[in-house]
């Protein structure tokens, strides 16, 4: 009897272990050459400070941006490895301290600003260099037909905000692909 349970036991754990998830599998490969992809989703977030005027004193703010009225297309050449976006849409921005609003505005993005130049796939990064600037974007999932990116964006992106004060520490983006 302790035989056959042990034997059972150790099919149970044998099957078990054999058997893979959809979710520990790997994604698809992920080819860019000659091929064209829709802009269909883009999101900012950050963090930074805020001078209170008149005073030496800085309050946390959170920054948020939703992006719209896409119009976007990236398309990845092959044999001389460049990118190149056209059209452009809109990120819409608001900055808060402590659950209030600051401030909102809307700042409109060609994609020539972003996506243009010479593109690289390096492991699960996607690297874009045009003469002395480089973007970097993790490949954070991707299909056939999806594309989802995210990467860190440089606080002089925010000049117009920061204007009035506003110093920002951290922000990212996170863009999604389609065919």
């Amino acid at each position: 009897m302790k035989t056959s349970l042990y034997s059972l036991l150790f099919l149970l754990l044998l099957f078990n272990g054999s058997c893979t998830n959809d979710a520990d599998s790997e994604r698809p490969l992920l080819v860019l050459a000659n091929t064209e992809w829709e802009l269909q989703e883009a999101t900012l977030t950050g963090r930074g400070t805020v001078e209170v005027p008149g005073s030496s004193t800085s309050v946390p703010v959170s920054i948020d941006g939703v992006g719209q009225d896409y119009d976007m297309s990236l398309t990845f050449s092959d044999g001389d490895q460049l990118v190149a976006a056209t059209g452009s849409f809109v990120f819409d921005v608001s900055v808060s301290a402590l659950g209030v609003p600051l401030q909102s505005e809307e700042i409109p993005v060609e994609g020539v600003e972003i996506f243009s130049g010479n593109w690289e796939l390096i492991g699960d990064e996607l690297v874009i260099t045009d003469n002395e600037e480089v973007v970097k974007l993790e490949v954070v999932d991707n299909s056939e037909s999806m594309l989802k990116l995210k990467g860190v964006i440089d606080a002089s992106d925010f000049e117009r905000l920061q204007e009035e004060g506003l110093t920002v520490s951290e922000s990212s983006i996170e863009i999604v692909l389609v065919k």
